[in-house]
């Protein structure tokens, strides 16, 4: 009896050894495609009586989910003199569509400026910068 227990035991052994060691596992892992923003036109002009700048950036947004747009004003020395982030929450729900701006700089010294926009959705995606410049009189 105890041989019969032994090769049954033995047997169940082999066949399970016998199956090897490799195992295959297989599964679908989502991945999330990042889509930031993008601004696919500038357009400004200055009002040197006034000393300001208004324009308008051309975007589009394939999540609908903008958040905010920068704009940084540096001196010809690199020097950010001006900083603004305005909130673009409203937007949410648009793809594509225009933004309007405005820049006073009735504070800055006499001089050539160089100032950068870009934008920002709500997971911090940048868009590609435009730039332009200021000519103070």
């Amino acid at each position: 009896m105890k041989r019969i227990i032994c090769a049954v035991l033995v047997g169940m052994m082999l066949m399970l050894t016998g199956c090897g060691n490799e195992l295959t596992v297989a599964a679908a892992v989502p991945v999330e495609e990042i889509y930031p923003p993008s601004i696919t036109a500038m357009q400004f002009s200055q009002d040197s009586i006034n000393k300001f700048a208004n324009g308008t950036v051309d975007f589009t947004a394939a999540t609908a989910d903008l958040d905010t747009m920068t704009i940084s004003v540096s001196d010809s020395m690199g020097r950010e003199v001006y900083w603004t982030v305005t909130d673009l929450r409203a937007f949410a729900g648009y793809v594509y569509g225009s933004l309007a701006f405005s820049i006073d700089y009735l504070a800055l010294l006499p001089g050539e400026y160089t100032f950068t926009i870009y934008l920002t959705d709500r997971l911090d995606n940048l868009s590609n910068s435009v730039y332009g410049t200021l000519l103070v009189p």
